[in-house]
């Protein structure tokens, strides 16, 4: 190689470096580029304040941009679970599950869907397939925390 292809190939690997995007920093298993989206962030806090129909205005907007965000579609069976809009909300846990079938968050809201929906069995299998995946993890203790208030059973 020649003095000239030598710092020909240095310069050019430089360059590459400077434009290869930096990784984002990893926080967790959940953690996206939507959670740095501050509609997303004034999203969780009405949904934090029970602000349902603000929180549905925001998180529809955000569907548009992120169309498969499991996150997103989360959070709009949830809004719509709260405005007992049942069907519509059972559509989006679906959907969010699809993209992502291990989500443990869609999986206790879908669970919560079942128990308020009268499906008892399928509310105990979402809490059997968290406990699988996370063992007794938030998600595993919420959701077996509303099966209690139900009345339901659950192994602690």
């Amino acid at each position: 190689m020649t003095r000239f292809a030598g710092h020909a190939a240095m310069v050019l690997a430089a360059l590459l470096m400077l434009g290869a995007p930096s990784p984002a920093p990893a926080v967790g298993p959940w953690v996206s580029a939507l959670e740095m989206d501050p509609g997303y962030r004034d999203a969780e806090r009405l949904i934090a304040a029970g602000e349902w129909r603000q929180a549905l205005a925001i998180l529809e907007r955000l569907q548009v941009q992120y169309v498969d965000a499991p996150e997103v579609l989360n959070y709009l069976g949830f809004v719509h679970r709260k405005l007992k809009n049942y069907p519509v909300s059972k559509q989006f846990y679906d959907a969010a599950l699809a993209v992502k079938s291990d989500y443990l968050p869609a999986l206790e809201y879908q669970g919560e869907w079942y128990l308020e929906t009268g499906d008892v069995a399928s509310a105990l299998a979402n809490l059997r397939k968290l406990e699988s995946l996370c063992g007794r993890c938030h998600e595993w203790q919420d959701l077996a925390g509303a099966l209690e208030r139900a009345g339901q059973a659950v192994a602690r």
